[in-house]
């Protein structure tokens, strides 16, 4: 029950986040009302879409996603359409929803001279590029393709060692690729779950998957999935993270990730001069850390010994 009630919040959030206000130009309101209380059906005084107004917008549709935004819907309020035109309004909510960046639509009848068209936009939560670095998209957290928006969104590169190089993109579809699902859910973990739990969290700049299944390197070094969180100075230290968020075996939960980093940032304030850890330790994770301390021997080392050849 309390599951149900938080997504319902979350999404009368979302829906009141952002809005379009359609205004009227001309028409007075004794003819709206007239309109509206008469016996038959009339399409009322024209609004002309061309007059839009932005009202609101949540935090982070930033001015570049914002002129997307616009760019994706103005083809559907670049017309005219009665108040009260019931058919035309149902193609403008219709072709609203077709458009790549607009998940849900409701539209209000603002008596006597305006629309309101409330909008639940997908918020993109990562950038897939090629293995080239080409830009390809960007996705919200169930895979669905966005235009491309260059923004500080942590990446997902396609590196050739974790399969084909690059991916089709059809704005508005779910991407087909288990990589970019994989880093989408991770993206939403982190931003979600972990980053609320540690104090002054550095920003995610990439999420790594090449290893996914494990079909690179078998051993712990190399998880399934890695992240590069940026350090004090921006550069970026890697971070064995464990499993994708569906994976049907055993995850480290995301607590004790959390926990292990604040500990890290403790004892290395932004991160400073390390390059790589592994959040998943909870015991040893300074073990795990580089540059590595003298005297302490590579954790990894009696793993590395057993592993035949192939599998380094």
């Amino acid at each position: 029950m309390k599951s149900n009630q938080s997504t319902w919040a979350v999404r009368v959030f979302v829906l009141v986040a952002f809005a379009v206000t359609v205004w009227l130009c001309g028409p007075n309101a004794a003819a709206v009302l007239a309109a509206r209380f008469g016996g038959e059906a009339q399409p009322g005084p024209t609004v002309t879409l061309d007059h839009v107004g932005f009202m609101d917008r949540p935090d982070w549709l930033d001015a570049e996603m914002l002129v997307s935004v616009a760019e994706s819907v103005s083809p559907w309020l670049s017309d005219e359409v009665g108040l009260l035109d019931e058919e035309t309004s149902r193609r403008m909510r219709e072709g609203l929803l077709g458009t790549s960046w607009v998940r849900h639509v409701r539209v209000e009848r603002v008596f006597p001279d305006r629309f309101r068209l409330h909008l639940s936009l997908r918020r993109p939560l990562l950038s897939v590029l090629t293995a080239d670095a080409e830009p390809l998209c960007l996705v919200d957290e169930d895979g669905t393709m966005l235009p491309w928006v260059d923004c500080e969104l942590p990446r997902l590169y396609l590196y050739r060692e974790g399969g084909a190089p690059t991916m089709a993109v059809q704005l508005g579809q779910v991407s087909d690729e288990p990589r970019v699902r994989v880093a989408a859910g991770i993206a939403k973990e982190w931003h979600a779950q972990l980053a609320p739990l540690v104090e002054q969290c550095p920003r995610l700049l990439e999420i790594d998957v090449t290893n996914l299944g494990e079909r690179w390197i078998l051993g712990p070094e190399y998880p399934e999935v890695r992240v590069h969180v940026q350090r004090i100075d921006g550069l970026p230290v890697v971070f064995g993270y464990g499993r994708p968020v569906d994976s049907p075996l055993a995850r480290v939960p995301v607590r004790r990730k959390a926990e292990v980093l604040g500990e890290i940032l403790k004892q290395h304030e932004g991160l400073e001069e390390l390059v790589a850890g592994d959040l998943r330790f909870s015991r040893r994770w300074a073990d795990y850390l580089q540059p590595r301390q003298p005297g302490i021997p590579d954790p990894n080392g009696p793993w590395k010994e057993l592993l035949p050849p192939e599998g380094r």
